[in-house]
């Protein structure tokens, strides 16, 4: 069976595929990212926003803590400190993709948090699963005071956030903790490694690959920067995005395109 689609009348013109659009970037998107991203370091250095730098480093341990899992095996245990430390104990799997999960899987989660800021209906969602996972850890390997409360203190505020608050908060506050992650793991990047930062203690990440595998802390450090502000620009293109460019299911697509009659 086949359907002729005929149009009857003087009916509108569909809209051409450009209609509605601003451009090659959402004006309004584009603003809002730049006044999160301005107000991220102009907040930088102060006590307000000293609580997600630190969840930005338990988002780094249990980085390296989930690659472990994922290469066979096991976490022994983990904290983090106020002064922006934290520690990763695990016991087999790939040391190598361990080593590399801390800032390229932090750097991850916080793309991937401001990728799905573009949705309204995602925000339960991401936020239901970042709290699975911090209630997982606290239960699990997470066991020293410090870390167990900042994570059941960000665990409720998560909740509170995702479930309890209008959805345009939380996309707002979905976008600003994407993009602080994002930008955190970046500098993090360049100050522990790069610009010698952790060098006194003789504990980053790239010195341990270093070590594991005999590439120079520094070429190391290079490559991840390099790896996370590709990621990083392209998460940015997709969310600077007009609406009328994000992707249309092809259900909805054909509904939509076609009226036709009832059999």
């Amino acid at each position: 069976m086949s359907y002729e689609i005929t149009n009857y009348g003087h009916t509108a013109p569909a809209c051409p595929p450009s209609a509605g659009k601003d451009g090659l970037f959402s004006v309004s998107h584009l603003a809002l990212q730049v006044m999160l991203t301005c107000l991220v370091f102009y907040l930088w250095s102060s006590p307000l926003v000293q609580p997600i730098k630190l969840m930005v480093v338990l988002f780094h341990e249990l980085s390296h803590g989930m690659m472990a899992l994922f290469t066979g095996g096991k976490i022994i245990s983990i904290l983090i400190t106020a002064d922006e430390g934290g520690a990763c104990e695990t016991e087999g799997g790939s040391e190598a993709l361990i080593v590399t999960a801390g800032y390229l899987g932090s750097m991850f989660v916080g793309g991937m948090i401001l990728y799905l800021s573009r949705a309204r209906h995602f925000v339960p969602l991401v936020f239901g699963l970042l709290t699975l996972i911090l209630v997982a850890a606290i239960t699990t390997v997470i066991r020293d005071s410090y870390s167990r409360t900042f994570a059941s203190g960000l665990a409720v505020a998560f909740v509170l956030c995702g479930f309890l608050a209008p959805s345009t908060i939380g996309i707002l506050l979905l976008r600003a903790i994407g993009t602080f992650t994002c930008l955190y793991s970046i500098f993090d990047i360049y100050w522990d490694i790069l610009a010698d930062q952790g060098a006194a203690f003789n504990q980053n990440d790239a010195m341990a690959f270093s070590r594991l595998t005999g590439t120079e802390p520094q070429v190391v450090g290079t490559a991840w920067l390099v790896a996370c502000l590709v990621f990083f620009l392209v998460v940015l293109k997709n969310v600077l995005q007009p609406e009328d460019d994000l992707p249309v299911p092809e259900v909805a697509r054909e509904s939509e395109t076609f009226n036709l009659p009832a059999p």
